[in-house]
């Protein structure tokens, strides 16, 4: 395959050595500033000089190099390239693996647009998400005999945690707002041919009537992203068999400054409050990301669980104490918030 490949910045000098492949050809580099000089000892052209190239004869494929692939998809779709020659970013992480692949499944990865985790989807490949899968998470003796148990994975996206535990005998269901073709976990579910379901479903909508009930719940890498965390662990005690369990794992403020620069500023206040239970809103400010909403300590995590119907069997800190871990069972419903006087009503 001959290619096109579009930029000369940092991202290219990455993705030069993958590329590079017996069966892999680049032929020039593109670049709006740079061009009519050299990169990796090849010619870098203009997009106007690329777009007058002919697919098929002088290059077979493009792939994007760089940190503006929006800008650099919208300047292509104007010089008229054939959007069915681009390929997605993912492309040189798993052409190291296409000697191990079938045809089927190289195509089923790199047809995936994003992907979340970074986990071993099939033996000995791995996909080239931003949040690694942590093994740990299931470790727990409490986690490890669930064959022919109910399990509901939130927050699955391309499911690692719903491949683990249907490895393990569970009958899964995933949940989460990714559209499952989009998201990875098609692709995930098919290579891997589990027999596992997805809702795709805000966890706000989490209810018994129309997802049924369940006798294990991991709610990993969620709560802090809502808006509403009680409201999610209310709707999680109301889908969870009496006795059931929900395993959790996320951000706490106990180790928050290895990670978030606000709080290493106030790390020592941080600490002057660790006994009482609190959470600290963060709106667009932790770790300067948007989807950031609450971040508790771990004393208002076990909290917000002992508040719900739920007693808490183990707890723990990883990551430099930066994100917190708990197993809890349900022990009843979630008590009312308020009590209604008796008496006539007008």
């Amino acid at each position: 395959m001959r290619l096109l490949v579009w930029g000369t910045g940092s991202r290219a000098k990455q993705s030069v050595p993958a590329l590079r492949t017996e069966a892999m050809e680049i032929v020039a580099f593109i670049d709006s500033f740079d061009s009519g000089g050299f990169f990796s000892g090849k010619p870098v052209l203009s997009p106007g000089q690329a777009a007058a190239l002919k697919p098929g004869i002088d290059y077979d494929g493009v792939y994007i190099a760089s940190y503006f692939a929006e800008e650099i998809s919208a300047t292509a779709e104007s010089l008229g390239f054939p959007k069915s020659l681009f390929l997605p970013e993912c492309f040189p992480h798993f052409l190291r693996y296409k000697e191990r692949l079938g045809e089927e499944q190289f195509l089923r990865l790199l047809a995936v647009p994003w992907w979340y985790h970074a986990f071993e989807i099939l033996p000995g490949i791995m996909t080239p998400g931003v949040c690694r899968y942590k093994p740990h998470l299931l470790e727990h003796p409490l986690a490890r005999h669930v064959a022919g148990k109910r399990v509901l994975d939130i927050g699955a996206w391309d499911g690692p945690y719903t491949l683990e535990m249907a490895r393990r005998g569970a009958r899964v269901t995933a949940f989460d707002i990714q559209p499952p073709q989009q998201s990875g976990f098609d692709a995930m579910r098919a290579l891997n041919g589990i027999d596992a379901a997805h809702i795709c479903e805000s966890v706000y909508n989490l209810a018994p009537d129309a997802h049924g009930r369940f006798d294990v719940v991991l709610f990993f890498g969620v709560y802090y992203h809502l808006r509403s965390p009680l409201l999610a662990i209310a709707n999680i005690n109301a889908v969870l068999e009496d006795g059931g369990l929900v395993f959790v794992e996320g951000a706490v403020l106990e180790g928050a400054g290895h990670v978030d620069a606000y709080c290493a500023d106030n790390a020592d206040s941080i600490a002057n409050v660790a006994a009482m239970p609190m959470a600290y809103y963060v709106k667009d400010i932790f770790q300067d990301h948007w989807s950031n909403w609450w971040v508790p300590n771990m004393a208002c995590l076990r909290h917000w669980f002992t508040s719900s119907g739920f007693t808490v069997e183990h707890e723990a800190l990883f990551e430099n104490d930066s994100r917190g871990y708990l197993i809890a069972r349900k022990v009843g419903p979630v008590p009312p918030e308020h009590t209604v006087l008796d008496g006539p009503r007008s």
